[in-house]
């Protein structure tokens, strides 16, 4: 007979949201193969909310049901006594001990998520992290039968026009180093900040830095932050905190950037550097949790947060266009490979199987 039905569950539906677009992007194919599909949420934006249903609406029955999971949520116990047969795609939580000293709110919510997914491990047939990092963390928690499929990018989107003004202001010739992500502590800007010194002091002064994201996210830390780039004598026009922008940019600065940097000690997935990647942007990441299989080694990875080494390593990667060519090469296989791994026919596919 084939599967009828497919409904997907999240705590919140938000419009240019990475999990909201894959959740949307299921949907429409899952409709376009003639099953019946729709997404329930607790909370939905007002330019999505034709595209879902609030939770309460759902009534259970014997469907597949899938569960993006990234914060703990009411959805955990539904799914816990929940009919038909129970998909998990874990987007991973940040592990609560980086945000001992800033939010607690966070750091409730990265323990008491590890503990829901405890609880789901029973009553799940089928659980997918949309990183091999992701999915071997589903298995050493217990979850039997695992699976990768990445996350789903919205490629049609950085085809938006480029800020003008950010163009003509930033479009110097300097060499532009940019990071991208909320600003919160597992990100780790201070290493990034201790590197740009470096990188502007001892090798190249016509250098700056782009710290693109959300400063509302952690204040504390962020202050923290403001606090350690007076410590090294640098300013606002050495370092800029751009705050939570609109898309277009965002775009910009990935386009008038020369190097992208991650020294972050938990990534998911890091979808800032597949969006580098599709800039021509080489990144240079520090090696931890997700981030090696998102760059599928195409990028260059570092073992180290050596000021000097990696502030050396961002000069060489920047004069030498031999080597910036071979990185941006190989990047642009890799998110060739990425395009063909997310496609939704293949986790079709993996729901057939269950």
């Amino acid at each position: 007979m084939g599967i009828r039905e497919i409904n997907q569950f999240l705590p919140a539906f938000h419009y240019g949201d990475a999990i909201g677009f894959e959740a949307l992007s299921l949907k429409k194919f899952f409709l376009s193969e003639g099953i019946k599909s729709e997404i329930y949420s607790y909370h939905i934006d007002g330019a999505v909310s034709s595209e879902a249903k609030h939770f309460e609406e759902y009534e259970d029955r014997d469907d597949i049901k899938i569960y993006h999971f990234a914060i703990p949520s009411g959805i955990t116990d539904f799914f816990l006594n929940a009919k038909g047969k129970k998909v998990l795609i874990h987007h991973n939580i940040t592990p609560e001990h980086f945000f001992k000293n800033y939010r607690k709110d966070l750091f409730r919510i990265g323990y008491h998520g590890k503990k829901e997914l405890n609880y789901l491990k029973s009553v799940i047939s089928l659980a997918i992290g949309d990183s091999e990092y992701n999915r071997q963390e589903l298995e050493s928690i217990g979850f039997k039968n695992t699976a990768v499929f990445p996350l789903m990018i919205d490629f049609s989107k950085y085809t938006k026009n480029p800020s003008y003004i950010l163009s003509k202001m930033f479009g110097d010739g300097k060499l532009n180093l940019i990071t991208v992500g909320r600003i919160v502590a597992n990100k780790k800007y201070e290493d990034i900040i201790k590197i740009f010194f470096y990188l502007k002091k001892f090798v190249h002064q016509d250098s700056r830095l782009f710290i693109v994201g959300n400063t509302n996210a952690d204040k504390r830390y962020y202050y923290a932050l403001l606090d350690y780039v007076n410590f090294f004598l640098l300013s606002s026009k050495d370092i800029i905190f751009t705050g939570h922008i609109p898309y277009n940019e965002l775009l910009t600065y990935y386009q008038i950037s020369d190097i992208f940097i991650s020294m972050s000690e938990h990534e998911g997935y890091c979808l800032p550097i597949v969006e580098s990647m599709i800039y021509d942007i080489p990144v240079i990441a520090y090696n931890s949790t997700a981030i090696p299989w998102t760059t599928g080694g195409a990028s260059l990875l570092t073992n180290t947060k050596n000021p000097a080494l990696v502030g050396e390593l961002i000069y060489e990667v920047w004069k030498n266009k031999e080597l910036n060519g071979k990185i941006l090469d190989s990047q642009q296989k890799r998110v060739e490979r990425i395009k063909e791994e997310s496609n939704p026919k293949k986790f079709l596919k993996l729901l057939e199987e269950i």
